[in-house]
């Protein structure tokens, strides 16, 4: 698992990368969270924590990916092949082809499984759970937590201060490695929150947000990873 060096770098996550474009490969990623890591470090940031074992850069959880979204439902048309976008602080659909895109200020969530080091693993574990980081930009290249609002239980993207409150992880796959999950299920639905807008929320409780939703619509969907 993300270990030592690369796991320092978590709690600078939003300090932008120290290369001039965000690696395809997953050594690539481990070389520029290392450069963040150590930037961090230089700056007194997490001192302490950098000793142990290194990333392997072999760790398939460090494969970059982005998320497409895939709904069965009969209304699906406007969520189903949609891909996750990062805008306002928040993870949206929109459309792959980025010509038929409504949000241009949309970033489409380009990341990979770290180490969330402020919060340990579940069933006693003194391992960190496992955390979800995405680039936030496309230049400079930028690296925020994905993490679950508490009281909302919308998806959002921040930086250790703005995600410690809430729901960090564990971040995970499916058997099959195509499907995110969190908390251990792909419990995700899309909710339209405006005539169109759809945006990714936690269904905690299995009940189409039955609290929060009020009359706007809400449709279950899964996550799927596809590699970059």
């Amino acid at each position: 698992m993300v270990l030592g060096i690369i796991g320092i770098m978590a709690g600078a996550v939003a300090t932008p990368l120290s290369v001039t474009s965000v690696p395809t490969s997953a050594e690539g990623v481990a070389v520029s969270t290392v450069g963040t890591a150590q930037s961090a470090a230089s700056q007194g940031q997490n001192q302490g924590q950098n000793e142990g074992e290194a990333a392997s850069t072999s760790d398939p959880r460090l494969a970059k990916f982005t998320l497409v979204a895939r709904c069965e439902a009969k209304s699906k048309t406007q969520v189903d092949g949609k891909c996750a976008v990062l805008r306002k602080g928040k993870l949206y659909l929109d459309d792959i082809d980025p010509d038929k895109r409504q949000f241009p200020d949309g970033h489409p969530f380009d990341g990979f499984y770290l180490e969330y080091p402020f919060k340990k693993g579940e069933g006693g574990s003194q391992s960190p759970m496992l955390g979800l980081v995405s680039t936030i930009r496309k230049n400079p290249p930028e690296l925020n937590w994905i993490y679950v609002d508490a009281n909302t239980l919308e998806l959002k993207y921040g930086n250790k201060t703005q995600s410690l409150p809430h729901i960090t992880g564990p971040w995970d796959w499916t058997d099959d490695q195509e499907g995110l999950t969190i908390e251990g299920w792909e419990g995700f639905v899309a909710l339209e929150e405006s005539s169109e807008i759809w945006a990714l929320y936690y269904d905690e409780d299995d009940d189409h947000l039955a609290e929060l939703r009020g009359k706007r619509r809400v449709l279950e969907c899964m996550l799927d990873r596809q590699l970059l």
